[in-house]
C-alpha cells in the first residue's frame, strides 16, 4: 500500500512543524477527535500528528479486514504504517489506554524512530488474572459487556459512558463519550472491543526500553492503580505520574493537566537534546 492510501485509510491528519513529532493514538470506541482539547495546544511548538485506527472516526471502512484486526496486531499494524508513511522521526507518542498495548506490539518496527511515549491510563491487561494481577474487570464483566453491545448497542453506551468517564457533575462528558461510542458500526466496535478487552500484553512490556511517562487518572474503574503501578514496574525506563483527574478519559475530563504535562515532557526533551 503507497502511502497516499495509509494516510487516506487511517484519516492521517498534520498540523504544524518543528523538531519533534507529537504523535496521537487514541483508544477503543474513540477517534482523533478524542484529542480536540489537548493536541491544538501543540500546533505551534511540534509536528502533531493525528490518525484514526481503521474502523474507527473517518478511516476508510472499505480497508477493514475481519482477520487483520481481530486482535490488537492489525491495530499496532497500522501505527506502523503510519509512522513510516510520514517518515517520522524524533516521536514523542502520546498512547490512551489500549494504544499503550498497541505502541508495545509495534514498538520493535518503530523503535529507532521513537524519542519517549507517553501511555495515558494503560492496561496490559483489563481482566483479572488471579491470585496475582488484578485488573479493572472480571472476565465475566468482559463477556457480559460484548454481549449487551450485541443485543442493545446504545444501551451498552449508555450505560459504559457514566461508569468510564467517572465525572457525573458534567453530564456534557458522558454525553460527548457516549456518542463516541456510538459513532462507529456497531460490528467495528464490537471487534474492536473484544480485541482490546481480551488481550494480554503484558510479554511485550519488558522490551520497550525507550523512556516512558505513565500519566494515570488518580480514579478509574478500567484501569485501577495498581495496574499503573504494575506497568511502570514492567517497563524498563518509566515513571509513574499520577494526576487529579477521575475516569478512564483526563485528556477530556482534565485537558490542561494532559497539556502541561506534555508541555513539560517536551520542555526536558529540548533541554537534554
Amino acid at each position: 500500500m503507497d502511502r497516499d492510501a495509509i494516510l487516506l485509510r487511517n484519516n492521517v491528519n498534520v498540523r504544524g512543524d518543528g523538531d519533534t513529532t507529537l504523535l496521537f493514538a487514541h483508544g477503543f470506541g474513540c477517534d482523533q477527535t478524542i484529542w480536540n482539547q489537548v493536541a491544538p495546544h501543540f500546533y505551534n511548538k511540534c509536528k502533531v500528528v493525528l490518525f484514526d485506527y481503521v474502523g474507527s472516526g473517518e478511516s476508510d471502512l472499505n480497508a477493514y479486514d475481519e482477520h487483520r484486526y481481530d486482535s490488537l496486531d492489525g491495530y499496532a499494524q497500522d501505527l506502523v504504517e503510519v509512522i513510516k508513511a510520514l517518515d517520522l522521526d524524533n516521536i514523542v507518542l502520546v498512547a490512551h489506554s489500549v494504544s499503550g498495548s498497541i505502541s508495545a506490539i509495534a514498538y520493535p518496527e518503530i523503535k529507532q524512530r521513537l524519542k519517549h511515549i507517553v501511555m495515558l491510563n494503560p492496561s496490559p491487561r483489563y481482566i483479572h488474572d488471579e491470585p496475582d494481577y488484578e485488573s479493572g474487570f472480571a472476565k465475566e464483566d468482559v463477556d457480559q459487556l460484548i454481549m449487551m453491545m450485541e443485543q442493545n448497542f446504545f444501551g451498552w453506551a449508555q450505560t459504559l459512558a457514566p461508569q468510564v468517564m467517572e465525572n457525573p457533575e458534567r453530564p456534557e462528558l458522558t454525553e460527548q463519550l457516549q456518542q463516541h461510542f456510538t459513532a462507529g458500526e456497531n460490528r467495528l466496535v464490537r471487534a474492536f472491543a473484544r480485541a482490546t478487552f481480551y488481550s494480554d500484553t503484558r510479554d511485550k512490556l519488558s522490551a520497550v526500553d525507550c523512556p516512558v511517562t505513565i500519566l494515570q487518572a488518580d480514579k478509574d474503574i478500567v484501569v485501577p492503580k495498581q495496574v499503573a503501578e504494575y506497568t511502570a514496574k514492567q517497563l524498563p525506563n518509566a515513571r509513574l505520574i499520577e494526576i487529579d483527574a477521575r475516569g478512564h478519559y483526563p485528556h477530556v475530563s482534565a485537558p490542561a493537566q494532559i497539556a502541561e504535562q506534555l508541555e513539560s515532557l517536551i520542555e526536558s526533551l529540548k533541554s537534554t537534546a
